[in-house]
């Protein structure tokens, strides 16, 4: 077992920008940051990579890990500010995606209490399609959503505490 942490975005790819300047990569490496250490602390094996390059080394460094899980985090963005909520996707093949997917987006909705954006099967999303292992990318919130901008700024420990939650529902179904 080996669980394969992805914080979306990185190097010179910032991701999607709030307008209070906060930036998607580095939302996405603090949550993944409390996360890690809450596995390790619970004696998961874990291992973190946030591209550096080009979007590809994500699935390749996963693949090469032996990772039984991925999970890549990351922040929503439209131009609309009102859009709000949260959700998951899935590669559309993979059952254990799907199933953590679910598990996930049960767990951010009772941590957050924002809207249910649901669980979306996406085959066009490369660390989904080319990752190995079962794979799912969180959509934690809308940060071009200024109320949702906050809460990702002040509040990473709720997301990673979602996610840690999800994992442990995923284990206790025998998935993992």
């Amino acid at each position: 077992m080996k669980i394969f942490l992805n914080p979306g975005h990185g190097g010179c790819d910032p991701g999607a920008v709030g307008k209070g300047g906060l930036k998607e990569k580095d939302v996405t490496a603090r949550v993944v940051k409390i996360l890690e250490k809450r596995l390790k602390s619970n004696s998961y094996p874990v291992q973190v990579f946030q591209e550096k390059n080009h979007f590809t080394e994500v699935s390749e460094e996963a693949n090469k890990s032996g990772a039984t899980l991925f999970i890549s985090v990351h922040c929503n963005s439209v131009v609309n500010p009102i859009a709000h909520g949260t959700e998951v996707c899935y590669y559309p093949t993979s059952s254990k995606g799907k199933e953590l997917a679910s598990i996930l987006q049960t767990e951010l909705i009772k941590a957050t209490g924002l809207f249910n954006r649901g669980v979306k099967p996406r085959g066009d999303l490369h660390v989904l399609k080319a990752t190995k292992a079962p794979a799912i990318l969180a959509e934690l919130a809308f940060i071009s959503n200024p109320g949702e901008e906050k809460l990702l700024k002040e509040k990473p420990e709720m997301f990673a505490n979602a996610i840690w939650e999800a994992i442990k529902v995923y284990k206790e179904k025998g998935l993992l």
